[in-house]
């Protein structure tokens, strides 16, 4: 019996890049422009060419100060409720978040790694995950970007989440 590809991609997403806490680690508020570059893809090893995922685009997101003050929910919602951060580290303008995501099959839980640069008005951050699916081992990686561009109108400021 043939298996088909299945896999776990633990694509810790654009936005899941930055964990933080610290105060003087928090991004300033206001309409924020936010892409995800996706980069290399492969299967045990061996480039995969071809990935299932839709056109980039950039989003745009204005970001509330609560929401500024403490980033962690609006950065990391698109990893998933089951993931769990292991490390994170915020110092000097630099970020390094890691963390594992369950396996949704038989094996062992996948893995994201998140390093990069922070300041108040942009970032910029490295992103890799790993899961092992029914075919081997398969490992993805991009690059994650978000700057200020200005001020958000009152009424457009993003919902709580």
């Amino acid at each position: 019996m043939s298996r088909g590809r299945r896999f776990v991609v633990v694509a810790a997403a654009p936005s899941l890049l930055l964990l933080l806490g610290a105060a003087d680690a928090s991004l300033q508020s206001g309409m924020w422009e936010m892409r995800n570059s996706p980069g290399v893809a492969t299967l045990d090893g061996r480039a995969l060419d071809e990935l299932p995922i839709g056109p980039i685009k950039t989003q745009r997101i204005c970001l509330a100060a609560r929401e500024a003050a403490n980033p962690v929910r609006l950065l990391t919602r698109d990893l998933g409720g089951d993931c769990a951060v292991a490390s994170a580290t915020v110092a000097g303008g630099k970020i390094r978040i890691g963390g594992t995501c369950p396996n949704q099959l038989e094996g062992p839980d996948g893995t994201f790694e998140l390093t990069g640069k922070l300041g108040r008005d942009s970032y910029e951050v490295d992103f890799a995950t790993s899961a092992v699916g029914d075919n081997g081992r398969m490992t993805f990686s991009g690059k994650m970007t978000g700057r200020r561009v200005g001020a958000c109108q009152p009424a457009k400021a993003s919902r709580p989440m």
